[in-house]
């Protein structure tokens, strides 16, 4: 049983994403790296028909056979918010366009 406050892995998901990069300004960039990763989580999140709660994303950037971390930000999914969230409902599996 799990205490509150424990951490699982639950998923992964691995992408080829400038969005992370689109701020240069110093003092504008940990807000658009916070804010970034907060929509893509959400994204992410309702893909995969996530359960609702508190959940914890880190984003790393892949730098050959290492990673540099970007930032990690904890995010409320309440997937009552979003209409077209597919929650409870069957999705089809995604596919890769050639």
């Amino acid at each position: 049983m799990r205490r509150k406050g424990d951490r699982a892995h639950e998923y992964t998901e691995r992408v080829d994403d400038m969005g992370f990069c689109l701020e240069h300004r110093a003092r504008l960039r940990e807000q658009w790296l916070v804010r970034y990763a907060t929509a893509c989580a959400h994204d992410y999140l309702r893909r995969v028909c996530a359960r609702p709660g508190s959940w914890v994303v880190s984003v790393y950037r892949g730098q050959g056979a290492g990673r540099e971390h970007l930032v990690t930000v904890r995010t409320k999914w309440t997937p009552e918010k979003y209409p077209d969230s597919p929650v409870g409902k069957p999705v089809a599996p995604a596919t890769m366009g050639m």
